[in-house]
């Protein structure tokens, strides 16, 4: 058992607090500094100093909880799976609240599952806690690691290209907390996040020829060009427009083709809406 802690041009006190705690802990404690500012590839400098069968992530943001490795451990045991995820919660200042009802994981502790089941629970509302991710090693490093050039959502592109044609593994209990109020968290930009989303879906499709996938593009860039379209710069939506339009639905077409007439006006009819959910539903 190792810990690698990967420090990418951060500011604050982290080496000091690694250099303090290393051989307190019982286990190997390695800092590695790294310049990139790109989460993908400090997650890369990581996966090329490991030395075990199996890499964890934990992001500096979120918490493990107790016994996560080991219950992982004991559902990977004899397995030939190249992955496993877990179930998690949220953490809002000091609370802990559970995954919302519709995105909540609706299966069983278990090994052997297909890749194509993956796309299909995450097209109905599966929620992909990378914190909660182990990947088996050699398979890790023959896919190439993570993309760097993806900006976000790295992670669920990785996932993707990882398990394709393999088997995974899943716990149903809650394994870590994830901070839901983090400054300068990755996914705070919502339309730079789903355009990376799609950007990994769309990469990924030739490896899932499935009903699920397709569904997931056409979802995700119907979301994408809402989102660039009421909360985006005009740049923002016209690079989402370039990727997402081939994938929207003819009706949609039509709204955002009459829409982009008269962009203010729209934006300012739906802010208006969202306000009144809001109000109707806080």
């Amino acid at each position: 058992c190792e810990i690698i802690v990967v420090d990418d041009a951060s500011s604050d006190e982290s080496r000091a607090l690694i250099e303090k705690l290393q051989g307190t802990l019982g286990v190997s404690l390695t800092l590695l500094e790294t310049n990139h500012r790109n989460a993908a590839a400090a997650r890369n400098t990581g996966i090329q100093a490991a030395r075990g069968d199996w890499v964890a992530f934990l992001d500096a943001d979120d918490i493990w909880l107790p016994e996560h490795l080991e219950n992982a451990a004991r559902i990977l045991e004899g397995s030939d799976d190249v992955a496993f995820m877990a179930n998690h919660n949220f953490l809002q200042g000091d609370k802990t609240v559970g995954i919302p009802e519709g995105m909540q994981h609706r299966i069983e502790s278990a090994g052997q599952l297909d890749a194509d089941l993956w796309v299909e629970l995450v097209e109905r509302g599966f929620h992909f806690g990378h914190s909660t991710v182990l990947y088996r090693t050699d398979r890790l490093r023959e896919v190439g690691g993570f993309d760097e050039k993806q900006k976000r959502r790295h992670d669920l592109d990785l996932w993707l290209r990882l398990v394709a044609d393999h088997t995974w593994a899943y716990n149903a209990k809650p394994a870590a907390l994830y901070r839901t109020d983090t400054p300068g968290s990755i996914s705070k930009d919502v339309v730079d996040c789903e355009y990376f989303y799609l950007k990994a879906l769309l990469k990924n499709r030739p490896r899932y020829q499935n009903q699920a996938m397709h569904s997931l593009i056409s979802t995700s860039a119907q979301r994408l060009m809402s989102l660039s379209f009421v909360d985006g710069r005009p740049e923002e939506f016209r690079q989402a427009h370039r990727l997402a339009w081939p994938y929207i639905r003819p009706k949609f077409r039509m709204f955002y083709s009459m829409a982009g007439i008269c962009r203010p006006l729209f934006r300012a009819l739906v802010r208006a809406k969202r306000r009144w959910v809001w109000r109707n539903h806080a």
